[in-house]
């Protein structure tokens, strides 16, 4: 009865001071997100309308540090006023009076887990809703079509359309993290890299900026215009896998299982997997170069092939018409000679007849020079048909020629292609085999990034704990109920050790070099073992 009286004691002693603190650090949070978003440039109007959502993100914050500060000042207060010393000398070990203090730092901690896991992502999301549903609005209303959308952090450029090169009719938004915090509109502009490569550089002309207004209102006065403004966007590092921060907590643990599972039958393993990412693509452009080239020159030769198909066909064509006419030109040629055997014929019947008949010599002229006129068109004709015939043949003698040189040049042209045959198949197999590696690597990567976001969760959400434990024997030390000097405690614990190592421990973890756990749960561990030492030195005393 009396631990059950006792423990009701410590937990309303510790709500008492929990919630002035929560209240205190919750503005104090509040208002640092406030004051960072108008220094960016979002607008008052703005500011309020999404101000429960700042309220929300600042309360995985707000909620450790002010167990922290309640912590402090509750053991202070009871050891100040000797109630600690008071239990002890009542047979109540000291482990008694922090059992129910650290189930409630248990309940915070997951309920804190709870906001990171599942709300806050949902929030996240809401907000992008909303910051999209604010540019359709700004776009509607200056009437601009947005064909196209390029991403270039911190700014997205929607663009109508593109005339020789220029972008015409363009709306930039100037993002932090989710919101909104400058509109620019201009009737041209281009995006260049800068000659170090480090640099994007946008160039509008004939432009305005203006300020998103509440509820995505984009009709408040202009700020200002311009003729040409020039903004010099540095390339940060890689992307992160943004869409993880609007996914709860179950989905990335599911989608981490579904990846562990695709790994399960990998047998290489990378310890940089974003480095090798890197120089793989490299390597794959410079394959791909190789393939194009080849595909280019085999592409050449098929059309030679080509070509040279379509050439041997026209002049097999010839050949079958040129046959066709010789054995034309060889009928008329008999033709012409039976005819001219005939009229020998009849020229010797007709001069044998003269001899026997005595007709008149005008009649027999007469006669004698048809035969002769006769005689010597069939001549003609047949000198005709005879250079025709060489015509012909002189024709057949350059389409086999041609056909020749044609069927060269198609057997040429396979030789190259079989010659690079094996090459192309050798880089076909290098890039489908550096693919699978970035695949891997991707996947890889995917997964240590699951798993960071994972920590990213879980690390701040027990912190709750962590605090609790390490502000039991400062309290019990200081021995003080002073708000000011537990806030000061609480200050110098957050500001100085656990957020500089929560930093340091993020930067490592993004480093493929570092474990995840120890680089994520630094902080809190540095608060457990400071907790443990205080522990022992107060259990020791």
């Amino acid at each position: 009865m009396f631990l059950k009286t006792l423990n009701k004691y410590l937990i309303k002693e510790l709500f008492r001071t929990f919630l002035p603190s929560f209240l205190c650090f919750e503005l104090l949070m509040l208002l640092g997100f406030s004051i960072q978003l108008l220094h960016k440039g979002l607008d008052i109007s703005s500011l309020l309308h999404i101000m429960p959502y700042l309220a929300l993100y600042a309360l995985p914050h707000a909620l450790p540090t002010s167990l922290l500060t309640a912590t402090v000042m509750t053991y202070g207060r009871l050891s100040a006023d000797n109630e600690i010393l008071a239990i002890k000398i009542a047979g109540v070990h000291l482990f008694k009076i922090i059992i129910p203090i650290v189930f409630t730092g248990i309940f915070f901690s997951l309920i804190t887990l709870y906001l990171n896991a599942e709300v806050l992502p949902k929030s996240y999301f809401q907000v992008r809703k909303y910051q999209e549903k604010a540019v359709k609005q700004v776009l509607a209303k200056h009437f601009i079509t947005a064909k196209k959308k390029i991403n270039v952090y911190p700014y997205q450029v929607y663009i109508s359309n593109v005339e020789h090169g220029i972008y015409k009719n363009l709306a930039v938004f100037e993002y932090d993290e989710d919101f909104i915090v400058n509109i620019i509109l201009a009737e041209e502009g281009e995006i260049s890299i800068s000659p170090e490569g480090d640099l994007a550089v946008l160039t509008l002309r004939r432009g305005e900026f203006i300020k998103p207004g509440s509820e995505g209102d984009a009709s408040v006065p202009q700020m200002g215009s311009f003729e040409e403004a020039t903004f010099d966007i540095p390339f940060k590092q890689r992307v992160r896998n943004t869409s993880l921060k609007y996914t709860t907590l179950t989905n990335i643990l599911a989608q981490k299982g579904a990846v562990s599972k695709e790994l399960k039958g990998t047998k290489e393993f990378f310890k940089d997997p974003e480095g090798i990412i890197d120089d793989t693509t490299g390597v794959i452009a410079e394959i791909n170069n190789q393939r194009k080239d080849i595909e280019r020159k085999v592409e050449t030769a098929n059309a030679e092939i080509e070509i040279a198909s379509k050439n041997i066909l026209k002049q097999e064509k010839i050949l079958k018409r040129t046959d066709i006419d010789i054995s034309n030109f060889e009928n008329y040629k008999n033709i012409a000679q039976n005819n001219l055997r005939k009229l020998r014929e009849e020229e010797r019947w007709n001069n044998d007849n003269n001899k026997r008949t005595s007709e008149s010599h005008d009649l027999e002229q007469k006669r004698e020079d048809e035969v002769l006129k006769k005689i010597s068109l069939i001549k003609k004709t047949l000198k005709r048909e005879d250079l025709r015939i060489k015509n012909a043949k002189r024709k057949i003698v350059i389409a086999n020629r041609v056909i020749k040189n044609e069927i060269e040049r198609k057997e040429k042209a396979n030789k190259t292609i079989e010659a690079f045959k094996p090459i192309k198949d050798k880089l076909d197999k290098e890039y489908a085999d550096l693919t699978k590696r970035i695949e891997s690597a991707s996947k890889q990567q995917l997964k240590r990034e699951l798993s960071i976001n994972i920590h990213k969760r879980l690390s701040p959400s027990f912190s709750c704990i962590a605090f609790i434990l390490i502000g039991i024997p400062i309290g019990i030390m200081t021995r003080s109920s002073n708000l000011l000097i537990s806030l000061g405690i609480s200050f110098i614990l957050v500001l100085l050790f656990y957020y500089p190592l929560v930093a340091l421990g993020l930067i490592l973890a993004e480093d493929s070099m570092y474990p995840i756990i120890p680089s994520m749960w630094g902080a809190n561990i540095f608060n457990l073992i400071v907790s443990v030492v205080l522990f022992r030195k107060i259990l020791y005393k």
